[in-house]
Parts: structure tokens; sequence; C-alpha cells
């Protein structure tokens, strides 16, 4: 995949014009996408990802924009087509070189992901809709809300990585980070209140399935896509996190944004800033910089704090998609389980212990 300096979802002004776009000219069709799918149409679906595939001469042509949205919309015909237990890749002839070329040309993965289903998505009567749904249509929006402000906090968390725990900025930089990650824990609160765990398990789920593309598999438009595994390894996954989540970090890392790979690539082997601050807690030296550090072991908390109560808000909505009289899955739509993320949550809880404890024990020095 080659690397692509426009692709970007921190920009409402760039996430606009991707929204504006109709390259393939689907918008009428789209209208009609959640009506074949009440029908199970699997014809219908075939036959209009077949007629819009664009040549390749198209697709050299297209800017990186319109390459965004040419494949959110075909990728709406993919996904239905796959709820229906039908690959595009093989009952539609030519979809596997559009696809390729499409991601190439964006430095993506060869298929639609969480931003062209949400971020680059249009609003209002041309929204791209498997469902037509009100609850798909607020699960959409609830992430078109909160990924610029991950995006931020991983922005932030490129210039903490700069930083030593005792400089004054260190502090201010992990509360900036704290408050991007609130806006998710309130954009799923939202989700809470709006969403039921009955209408995405057993109706939205089938449309996030993975699809193999030339003999690799590449998740679908799922949550697990949006940055918040970077921000984990960023603040305390790198070195305390489980092998089992660090392999999913590597994983969804795979398919995310071309920048989100290079920032994976930066902290997977990094020391934390929880291990920084720690270490940094531990060491003794003048009363102003123990007092720049503390500030700094408080930042980190409330972001951890912010980080345990979105989690456990999306475990409890997970353990009721996927309890087993509801489920149609053993595992999320990102390749996770219920059981992976109570991990996460014990992990991010164990790690603010942490630094309550290091912190308590540093107040007990004489």
């Amino acid at each position: 995949m080659h690397r692509s300096a426009n692709v970007d979802v921190i920009s409402e002004e760039h996430n606009e014009q991707v929204r504006r776009l109709d390259p393939l000219r689907l918008d009428s069709e789209l209208r009609m996408l959640p009506r074949l799918n009440r029908a199970a149409d699997v014809a219908a679906l075939a036959r209009v990802l077949g007629a819009a595939l664009p040549p390749a001469e198209s697709i050299a042509a297209f800017t990186t924009a319109e390459c965004l949205a040419a494949m959110r919309d075909l990728g709406m015909y993919l996904g239905s087509l796959q709820r229906h237990g039908v690959s595009a890749f093989d009952a539609v002839p030519g979809a596997t070189r559009s696809f390729q070329l499409l991601g190439q040309r964006t430095g993506m993965i060869p298929r639609d992901t969480v931003y062209h289903y949400t971020s680059w998505n249009p609003t209002g009567e041309r929204e791209r809709l498997y469902t037509g749904h009100p609850m798909e249509r607020s699960l959409i929006n609830a992430v078109r809300t909160c990924v610029p402000n991950l995006a931020h906090a991983v922005d932030v968390g490129r210039s903490l990585m700069q930083e030593d725990p005792a400089a004054p900025v260190h502090a201010e930089r992990i509360a900036s980070l704290a408050a991007h990650i609130a806006v998710a824990d309130t954009v799923m609160s939202g989700i809470q209140a709006s969403v039921t765990p009955e209408f995405f398990a057993r109706v939205l789920r089938p449309f996030y399935e993975d699809v193999r593309v030339a003999g690799h598999t590449y998740m679908g438009p799922a949550a697990a896509h949006i940055p918040i595994f970077l921000i984990d390894l960023l603040l305390w996954a790198s070195d305390r996190g489980s092998p089992g989540y660090l392999q999913f970090c590597r994983e969804v890392s795979a398919q995310t944004l071309p920048q989100w790979r290079e920032r994976y690539a930066e902290w997977a082997n990094t020391p934390s800033i929880t291990s920084r601050v720690v270490a940094a807690l531990g060491t003794s030296g003048a009363r102003s910089p123990d007092e720049i550090v503390e500030a700094s072991a408080r930042s980190l908390r409330r972001a951890l704090q912010t980080l345990t109560s979105f989690r456990g808000k999306h475990l409890v909505m997970a353990r009721r998609a996927y309890q087993e009289e509801l489920r149609l899955y053993e595992l999320g739509s990102g390749g996770g389980s219920v059981g992976l993320l109570e991990e996460i949550l014990a992990l991010t809880r164990q790690n603010r212990a942490l630094l309550n404890a290091t912190a308590a024990q540093r107040v007990q020095l004489p």
C-alpha cells in the first residue's frame, strides 16, 4: 500500500469534501439499498455493483478524495452482498481489481473501513445506509462525532513521546489528550441510549463481516479501526499489555489509516507513558521537578480513568449484544471477543492503580 498524505479524518473541511462527492453517480441507487437488503435481492446488488465498478483509467484520474468516495459507495454493496452470504469478489467480475486499485491510490486496505462508513459518509438524504433505520443513523453519527477527537488525541500523543515527564508541558498535553478521549466516552453513553443491543446484534452486525480479497482477510467497517487501540498503546499497553491484546493491536493497525500505521510502528516498541511517569516518580530530585512529575501523574490518572469509563460502557454493550441467546457471531466486528474487552478493562484499571500506589508511596517518603 502506498503512503497518501491526503487521507485525513481530523479536518472537517476534508471530510465534507469527500461527503459531497459522488464519483460513481450512485446517489439514486444507494437510496434503494435498504430496500434491496430487506428483500435480500442478491442479483440486484451484484448487478448494481458490477455496473458501478470504475475502470483502471478512471481510478488513475480520480483525486484521493474521489477514490475515498468511490470506495465508500462500492463498499456498501460489498458489505450488503457479504451479509447475504455472497462474496462480491466471486460474484462480480472485475471487483477484485477495482477494489485493489482504489486501496492502492489511498494507501489503505482494498475495501471500505469505518471511516468511509462514518467520517466520509454524507449526512441527510444522501447518507449511505444498509438498513435505513434511525438506529443505524445514530450509530454512524456517534462515530462520526468522536473520530476527529480521537485523531487529535493521537496527534497529542505523538508530541508527548518527545517530552520528559518532568517537563511542565507534559502534564498539560496529557490533560489535553484526556479531554479528547472524554468525547468518545460521552458518545458511548449516547450509543447506549439510542442503539439497542438487539438491533446491533441481529440487524447491523451482519453487514460488518470480514471479506477475503486475493487471499487476504480484511475486517468490515468496524469500530476497532478507530484509534483507541493506539491511545492504549501509547498510555500503557506497549510494555504493559497482554500478549492477546498486543496481537489484536498489531492486526488492527495494518487495516487503519496510513499515518496511524506509522504511529503503531513508532509506539509498539517504545516504553509507555505509564512506565515513563512511574519511573520519574521513583526518581529523587529537586522539589520543583517532583511537583511537575506529580502533575503529569495526576493528568495520566485522569486519562486512564476516562479510558476505563469508555471501556466499561463498551463492555456492557458487548456483553448484551453477544449474549448467547442474541448473538449471531462469536466475535465482534473487529475480531475481538468479550473476553478480550474484559481483559483490556482490567489492565487499564491495573495501570491506574499502579500510578495511585506509586504516588502514595512517594508521599510517604521522608
